[in-house]
């Protein structure tokens, strides 16, 4: 398993859970075996209305001491993941499963 320190956590509403190294490298929890590749990669959080509010890696712990609200009313994320993975940047769609439910600072 990878050496490197381990500095954000986050969930998802399905129930997934990953780790994420200072350099931004995702790691499955899932999977017990998995190992990062560094070719996957946290690029920030992106809200899923207000779609201008980005928050870098870098800046998530940070951000994450402000105490900002995770989910709507209805108990629906309010923001989701924006990777990239094998050269390509994605944001997580479906927010309903794959959102972000939880995250904190390790």
């Amino acid at each position: 398993m990878s050496n490197e320190k381990r500095v954000i956590h986050f969930s998802t509403p399905y129930g997934d859970h990953y780790d994420v190294t200072a350099s931004g490298n995702i790691i499955r929890l899932d999977q017990p075996d998995f190992e990062p590749s560094g070719q996957w990669k946290l690029v920030g959080l992106r809200h899923v209305k207000r779609t201008t509010e980005f928050i870098r890696f870098e800046r998530i712990a940070e951000w994450l001491k402000t105490k900002p609200e995770l989910t709507f009313k209805n108990g629906k994320p309010q923001y989701t993941v924006v990777d990239y993975d094998h050269g390509s940047r994605r944001v997580w769609g479906n927010t309903q499963y794959h959102g972000v439910r939880g995250i904190y600072a390790i």
